[in-house]
């Protein structure tokens, strides 16, 4: 059970080592347009959802960070107006929510971003 764990880890530690590039043409995941606050909100939100109270890290490891940089915040329509503490906050917390939810919870945040988007 540990090595399955270890697997995708160190796939995507080996793919953010090779530095792969940016390709143009729409993101890979439709993520929608909102404010730094909003994304921090659903993913923390998201990422404490159903932890038992002290269960979570406030600092993921560096591979995960780069990962929710590279896969969400670069991919975010709105980061180019974000602050640099809103992007770090942001990748922060899409770091907690990678490692305590994985796949699955990126696509929770997006979907989740997605109804904000739609209810406004």
């Amino acid at each position: 059970m540990a090595t399955e764990r270890a697997e995708p880890r160190e796939l995507i530690a080996a793919l953010l080592a090779e530095g792969a590039e940016s390709l143009p043409g729409p993101p890979a995941l439709p993520v929608p347009p909102a404010a730094a606050e909003d994304v921090i909100a659903v993913a923390r939100r998201l990422a404490l959802d159903g932890l038992p109270p002290g269960r979570w890290r406030p600092v993921s490891s560096p591979g995960l960070l780069r990962l929710a940089e590279a896969l969400v915040v670069d991919e975010h329509p709105s980061a180019p107006g974000w602050t640099p503490e809103e992007r770090e906050r942001v990748t922060t917390w899409v770091a907690v929510l990678i490692e305590h939810r994985g796949e699955d919870g990126v696509q929770d945040l997006i979907r989740a971003l997605d109804e904000g988007r739609n209810a406004a």
